[in-house]
Formats: C-alpha cells, structure tokens, sequence
C-alpha cells in the first residue's frame, strides 16, 4: 500500500475499543457513580478529584484479580482485530492511550491475544487496608484537560518528526488530544465536540469503517498534514 509518511495510530479504550466503558461500569457496579460523574461532564469537579473521590467510594473487597475477573466479561468491538493486523502489516505505530486503569485495560487486551501494543493509561494501588487508590502515571500539571492521564503529552512524546498521526476516539478524555491529530476519526461526544469547534474528522460506528476509510485515503495518497494539528504541537513543545 503506498504511503508517503510514517504513520502513527492512537486509540482511546473505553467506549473506542471497547463496548461499553469498563471504567464506568465498574464504579456503577461496585462504588459510586453519581453524582460525581455529572459534576466532571458540568466542570464541577476537576479530573483528578473526580478520580479520588470515586474511589474512595470503591468497595473494600475488590482486589487486583477481581477487577481482572470483571473486566474480561466485557466484549471489545471485534472490528478492531482486523484493523490491528492492518495496521500490522503495514507498520503502522499503534497506541492505546486510556484515562483508564491498567488493571482492567491489560486483561481485557490479554483476552484477545492484543500483545505487543503500547498503552498508556492510569494505575490503581492496593493497600493493606483495603484502600484502593488512583496512580497518574502520566498526569501533567501544563495540560488542563479532562483526563488524569495526559493524552497529549504522550501523543507529543511518542509522534515522530513529520509523521501523520491519526486519533480515535469517542468521548470527554479524547477532546484535547484529538486537536494536536491531523486525522481524526470521532464518535458520541468526541464527534459533537468536532462539530461545534469545526474540526475535521470522520465519523465511525466501528473499526471497519475506520479501516475502508484509512485505506481509500491512503491508496489514493489524500492522507496529509493537518495545519492546525501542527501549530498546535509545535505550540507545546515551545511550552514544556
């Protein structure tokens, strides 16, 4: 397949990969999830404190192995086996970033036999008491976003000089990484956030619909540089 540039892949987890968000579902299953879910959408509740709170309500029994057991009965989007062996075979780089937590994402990617994919995401600490506690691995004090786990920070880390990097994603998490992209592919509230900033990007149902559309762009060499994505970049790199 012809491509003129490297190209780089980032993909959200929950809700992208994934069905349903695994996160959401666990704290409605086994902790609190209102009405603090609502005051981080309303900008009530700051990232970070969304997290602590929400697990300062989690339920003391849950361990590590528990939270694995839960998660893999959870179904990703099937489509996204055929994309990550497309992707595979024409090297493309594939990332997960998630401000999710690596102890449900790993089990759920081990289920599928997703090994080798980078992901990037937040980490959850047991304490002999019982406490369970929130770990921003890669949380960043420059970046004022809607996810603990600095999206941007990695997308600008791990992107190459001059590579095309493509983002997807569906929800509150993927608004401020999304921009620094020059493809988008976009869904539910990611897709609204798009429409009303006027930012380009593709619809998607599922990873079939990104695949067709990533191969039409590419054979018909329509996959380029988008402006706004780099002046954004470059912008924070100035900035850190």
């Amino acid at each position: 397949m012809k491509k003129t540039r490297k190209i780089q892949i980032f993909i959200d987890f929950d809700g992208t990969i994934t069905i349903k968000d695994i996160g959401d579902e666990l704290f409605k299953d086994h902790g609190v999830f209102e009405p603090y879910h609502s005051n981080l959408v309303k900008g009530k509740l700051k990232i970070d404190d969304y997290w602590n709170v929400v697990f300062k309500n989690l339920s003391s029994e849950l361990s590590k192995e528990l939270i694995s057991d839960y998660a893999v009965k959870f179904e990703i989007d099937k489509s996204f086996l055929i994309f990550n062996k497309f992707c595979k075979e024409n090297q493309f780089d594939l990332f997960i970033v998630s401000d999710g937590y690596e102890e449900y994402i790993k089990p759920v990617l081990d289920k599928y036999d997703l090994y080798g994919i980078s992901f990037f995401c937040n980490r959850m600490v047991f304490k002999n008491n019982g406490e369970i506690l929130p770990e921003f691995t890669y949380a960043s004090e420059s970046c004022n976003c809607l996810s603990a786990s600095c999206k941007r920070n990695i997308i600008l880390t791990k992107s190459e000089p001059d590579a095309i990097l493509v983002y997807i994603g569906d929800g509150a998490s993927d608004y401020c990484p999304a921009q620094y992209c020059d493809l988008i592919f976009a869904k539910k509230n990611l897709a609204k956030f798009c429409n009303e900033n006027k930012i380009p990007h593709h619809p998607f149902k599922d990873f079939h619909t990104i695949y067709l559309i990533l191969k039409n762009l590419i054979t018909k060499n329509k996959i380029k540089p988008r402006n706004q994505a780099r002046i954004l970049r470059k912008k924070a790199f100035e900035f850190e």
